[in-house]
């Protein structure tokens, strides 16, 4: 008699194909949840202290960071409604604020936040990169 696990998997099929096809799609999701976790695990140990941009949103500064959402919020003087997903740029037009302004506002914010926890702020980028005017 023949055995392995292609022999296994058919008496499974054949006897209990719903237990066997729920047993898959578990795997499956399972599978897909663990790349997607690794994927963002990696992605965002390459992006920290990002320089400031204007496509950036709040929660994407806020990730980068490593901060609260809401330390940004207030330090751009944004109400708490909930999340913000305008890019900065689109928030700086709005309130009448040049983009440069905004991210030294949120740096000076971030270096606070890091020296009150005890976090050295020595590769805390320039708050707009030299590309941008």
């Amino acid at each position: 008699m023949a055995t392995g696990p292609v022999v296994t998997l058919r008496k499974l099929w054949r006897h209990n194909r719903w237990l066997t096809l729920s047993f898959l799609i578990t795997l499956t999701l399972a599978l897909f949840f663990i790349i997607r976790a690794s994927v963002f695990f990696v992605y965002w140990q390459n992006h920290t202290d990002e320089p400031i941009e204007g496509w950036m949103t709040v929660r994407y500064i806020a990730n980068s960071y490593r901060v609260d959402p809401e330390l940004v919020h207030d330090a751009i003087g944004l109400p708490r409604t909930g999340p913000d997903r305008r890019p900065l740029i689109r928030i700086a037009r709005e309130d009448g604020r040049p983009l440069d302004q905004m991210a030294t506002t949120i740096i000076e914010a971030i270096e606070a936040d890091r020296k009150a926890r005890g976090i050295p702020n020595s590769d805390l980028p320039d708050p707009v990169p030299s590309g941008q005017p």
